[in-house]
């Protein structure tokens, strides 16, 4: 088994990782979950943490962008600029 390089991202299941543009928000979500019980369960070395929390910190990042474009595609198809994401139904 080769050895991990050191800049090389872990998943939860101590694996390379997938890079945040190549997943989904769930499989974000996901991967998130399996870093927080990962860190919180097994017995892992201070390296392994680090690259896992940076992993996450990455993969928040990459949530919040996503968010961010979805709320701004959601905002332009409101023909008078409201932030109402259903018109009122009178």
């Amino acid at each position: 088994m080769a050895a991990k390089k050191p800049e090389d991202k872990l998943s939860a299941d101590g694996n390379k990782a997938n890079t945040a543009d190549d997943m989904t928000i769930d499989q974000k979500m996901d991967e998130l979950d399996g870093i927080i019980e990962k860190m919180e369960n097994d017995e892992i070395t201070l390296e392994e943490s680090f690259e896992l929390y940076k992993h996450g910190v990455e993969l928040v990042r990459s949530c919040n962008d996503a968010i961010d474009r979805v709320e701004k595609e959601v905002l332009k198809l409101n023909d008078d600029g409201s932030t109402d994401v259903l018109p009122d139904m009178e």
